[in-house]
């Protein structure tokens, strides 16, 4: 069963989870670090938990991600780990998400495809932020991510519109505004600790989320 929430919720847990997966097997970081990023994973798995309620294949990556999460130590993700499970777990979580693109036209696709870089790239920070990892590339990385990934995302709304009638629009047309408005702020929130050249902390990242989940929300209209 396709639900529009899927929409965004199932490329945020995707974009997140492999972001983890080469921070936690390619970033240089000390086991300490590590452990605190691993005990980040119980939130994704949570974001797994209400994608099932509305699409069962969102079980597989669930349990595998669960398994690597409750079996590794979490300070020996890279050296002790079943990394082979999450791996596994990535596979599966493509898997869940292009289950949903048969119900999609193609600039919807599009705009899902770009959720993968724009949700799973602010969800990946904020938690990367929240376990203190050292890792500063990142704190520019991401955010630039998700600056491209809007852009891209508007560009296709606007092929979108193309496809639909007058009627169609003008009834949307206040969802799709302020779903605009609110990518803005996001992203002007998110980059903050850029524009100002401070450090960046969880409150802002976590302020910038829940303006894209506010946006990606509205532009639900859409599908």
């Amino acid at each position: 069963m396709f639900t529009g929430y899927l929409t965004f919720l199932i490329p945020a847990l995707l974009g997140a989870q492999l972001i983890f997966t080469l921070v936690l097997t390619k970033g240089e970081i000390c086991p300490g670090q590590r452990g605190r990023v691993h005990k980040m994973l119980p939130v994704i798995l949570v974001g797994w938990v209400v994608a099932v309620i509305s699409h069962p294949v969102a079980l597989l990556p669930l349990l595998t991600l669960g398994f690597f999460t409750f079996k590794v130590k979490t300070g020996k993700t890279r050296n002790a780990g079943p990394l082979k499970a999450l791996y596994t777990a990535d596979v599966l979580a493509m898997l869940s998400w292009l289950l949903l693109l048969p119900a999609m036209n193609i600039p919807q696709i599009g705009l899902s495809f770009m959720a993968v870089a724009l949700f799973g790239s602010s969800l990946a920070h904020l938690l990367l932020t929240q376990a203190r990892t050292r890792l500063q590339a990142f704190h520019r990385i991401l955010p630039f991510t998700g600056f491209i990934s809007a852009i891209i995302s508007v560009l296709l709304m606007l092929w979108l519109f193309t496809g639909m009638d007058e009627s169609t629009l003008q009834s949307m047309i206040s969802d799709v505004v302020g779903s605009l408005v609110l990518l803005v702020l996001a992203l002007l929130v998110w980059a903050g600790h850029i524009l100002l050249t401070k450090t960046v902390n969880r409150w802002q990242l976590l302020v910038a989320s829940l303006l894209l989940v506010a946006s990606g929300s509205m532009q639900l209209a859409l599908f």
